[in-house]
């Protein structure tokens, strides 16, 4: 549910931050000396001569001509000419270009590449990024440049330094294309296995929880909270069936003095699905259903806007990501005031995969809703989806593991010691949002709508890591459904998976199973380490605090396991990249905006998919009132010099709408890409 000032860059973004943690161990046995380069920065302009490419029937590991390896995705085509690997994707939307060479630096490495690829080249950077260089990266950088907004299109170099040798990655393609094949894309670059660059490893090491690691660890989720600015957090860790760990730190809303602490109810987003896929499990366990149910044989009337599909879908395809089916979540932030689980899930009906099943990761939330509204009916059949869902979670899961707290109840939660949701507008600092604003969630929340605490949570993982075993020794699922949960159902890159309702990873040699969250204004996270019977949940009341939930992971992982100390670091170069990238998109919002400009959008507009928005005026205010919410909006002016509107203010800051061409009355129509799916809100006549 994450926003982004400049949504052209959203996925690669991803990409970068993967890359600066990541980057791939090099295959045994190696030579650790770099091979020659196959260009250097003096080379001339090589025009290819028309490469030849090749269609790969499965993942394909291929040597490339500077003794690197790199793993071409299933139905991607791919040519080898001229010291160059070419890559497309499967609709020949997205190209990519992998190349090693050697330059003085970071600008002359990619201008080099550039130059044996496409000696036409002439796009303006946008934003050049130098990331951490970790896991024997020397070096780390992505550059991004600018393309015009109506084109939907990303171009975006990539270049990692291993002594002299530079290894580009060059990215051009569609937003879509980037958008459904992300996870192929990253595997890509990640999975590159690079002579001499090797990973820290914390395999076969044991996990060392002794108290002073564990007051260190506590240290550092305060340390870095506050660095972060996050205005509460709540931690705990589980390790040999008891909680060894757990603190509250910051308040529960800023501005007041109450305090978070073990007990604070915070939402958890989508690591409710793991929750889900656990009431899922004990269902099965009793035959009310089986993992390859059609979800049709209990829910009749349900469709997508693909009739194949519609029939082939069976219970576990709903809480894979495996089916192709894309993230479509403006559809519950724009609408949902009055809208019921039946409701929502009739809105799939014009839905569509838009890749095939099991292709690649591709995270639907309205997907796993619809998974966890299967299991409601198999519970309840003569309740609505949504109590007869509340009910199942209540009697299969939080009763029996003793999480008396959680909930999907606002009205309880409110009466409760809970955390208030805060938000960013164009800045980095937190302001709190209403509550209300989260129940955009509440027609899916099996996907991402519980209010837990680190308490609860903690039992929740004893049971994980008793492999269905309650404290008192009781079988509440079997080992056989519980442990189905975690087997890849469909991969995201070496080194990552998705089961059913939770991440599978190797994290440098150790094995984890996790989840995290995000709604608006919360961020949470929980991971277990199955083989050191160890489990860390982090919650937190701020919304897209993602570099603080990875700093928190990192740094658990360090002291646990004696590894590089470079959690700190990583926060504080993802925290600059933030503020850089806010003040280079401040230089584009002009002061003051044009007045006639934003005049002409003032109006009511509608959208199929999203409903009716209406720009206003208040005063010199401009204001996007969407019924559910509003945000203030100014002018942007892009790079492409092009204008469009800004959503400046929480919780939906950072939403860009283009204006298309007039119509007859002269009102344009608002566009506003979301990647996959293109938005037009169309005038309302007046």
């Amino acid at each position: 549910m994450n926003t982004h000032p400049a949504r052209r860059t959203t996925a690669l973004g991803l990409a970068a931050l993967l890359i600066s943690c990541g980057g791939g161990t090099s295959p045994r046995p190696v030579d650790p000396t770099p091979v020659a380069p196959v260009a250097d920065v003096d080379a001339p302009p090589v025009t290819p001569a028309g490469p030849t490419y090749r269609q790969v029937d499965a993942d394909t590991p291929i040597t490339t001509s500077w003794q690197a390896i790199v793993t071409i995705p299933a139905a991607w085509f791919v040519a080898e000419a001229a010291g160059v690997v070419r890559v497309d994707d499967p609709e020949r939307d997205l190209h990519v270009a992998l190349l090693a060479l050697e330059a003085k630096d970071r600008d002359a490495a990619v201008a080099a590449a550039w130059l044996v690829v496409d000696p036409a080249f002439s796009l303006a950077v946008d934003q050049a990024v130098d990331l951490p260089a970790t896991d024997g990266w020397d070096q780390v950088a992505q550059i991004i440049y600018v393309t015009p907004a109506a084109e939907h299109r990303d171009v975006v170099a990539v270049a990692r330094r291993k002594g002299t040798v530079w290894h580009i990655v060059l990215i051009q393609g569609e937003q879509a294309a980037i958008d459904r094949r992300g996870a192929q894309l990253g595997s890509l670059i990640l999975d590159m296995k690079v002579p001499g660059v090797d990973q820290e490893s914390f395999a076969g090491k044991p996990a060392n929880l002794d108290a002073d690691h564990l007051a260190r660890f506590d240290a550092f989720v305060e340390d870095a909270r506050q660095l972060a600015g996050v205005p509460g957090a709540a931690i705990a860790v589980v390790h040999g069936g008891k909680i060894v760990l757990e603190a509250g730190h910051g308040v529960r809303v800023l501005g007041k003095k109450d305090k978070v602490d073990p007990s604070t109810l915070f939402m958890i987003g989508s690591t409710t699905k793991s929750l889900t896929t656990l009431m899922l499990a004990r269902l099965v366990d009793q035959g009310k259903l089986a993992w390859d149910t059609p979800v049709t044989d209990v829910l009749p009337d349900f469709a997508l806007g693909d009739a194949a599909m519609t029939q082939q879908l069976q219970l576990h395809h709903t809480i894979c990501a495996c089916t192709g089916m894309p993230r479509q979540d403006l559809e519950f932030i724009f609408e949902y005031a009055g809208w019921d689980a039946e409701r929502r899930l009739a809105s799939m009906k014009t839905m569509v995969p838009t890749t095939g099943f099991g292709e690649t990761f591709q995270y639907s939330n309205l997907l796993v809703a619809t998974g966890g509204y299967v299991g409601a009916h198999a519970w309840a059949p003569k309740k609505k989806l949504g109590p007869a869902y509340d009910d199942a979670m209540a009697t299969l899961v939080f009763k029996p593991l003793g999480m008396k707290s959680t909930t999907f109840d606002f009205k309880k939660v409110a009466k409760a010691d809970h955390a208030g949701p805060h938000s960013r507008g164009l800045t980095l600092e937190y302001g709190a949002i209403p509550v209300a604003a989260e129940t955009a969630l509440v027609p899916l929340r099996p996907a991402g709508a519980a209010w837990s605490s680190v308490r609860d949570m903690a039992r929740f993982m004893e049971l994980e890591l008793a492999r269905g075993k309650t404290p008192d020794g009781k079988q509440l699922v079997t080992e056989a459904n519980l442990l189905h949960r975690r087997e890849p159902q469909v991969k995201i890159n070496d080194d990552d998976s998705y089961g059913l309702g939770l991440f599978l990873s190797n994290d440098h040699g150790v094995q984890i199973v996790h989840h995290g969250g995000n709604t608006l204004g919360f961020t949470a996270d929980m991971f277990m380490l199955p083989e050191q019977d160890v489990g860390v949940v982090l919650l937190t009341n701020g919304g897209g605090a993602n570099a603080y939930r990875g700093a928190v992971r990192r740094r658990f992982l360090e002291i646990a396991f004696d590894g590089e100390a470079r959690a700190s670091d990583e926060l504080h170069a993802a925290l600059d990249r933030q503020r850089e990238s806010l003040a280079d998109l401040k230089t584009q919002l002009p002061e003051p905006p044009d007045d006639a400009w934003l005049t002409a959008r003032l109006g009511a507009y509608v959208d199929p998919g999203l409903g009716r928005i209406e720009i206003t005026r208040k005063g010199k205010v401009f204001l996007l009132d969407a019924g559910e919410w509003q945000s203030e909006v100014t002018q942007l002016v892009g790079k492409d010099g092009v204008s469009q509107l800004i959503t400046t203010r929480a919780p939906l800051a950072g939403l860009t709408l283009r204006p298309g061409e007039p119509g007859d009355d002269g009102r344009a129509p608002l566009i506003l890409d979301a990647g996959q799916h293109v938005y037009t809100f169309a005038p309302v006549a007046k």
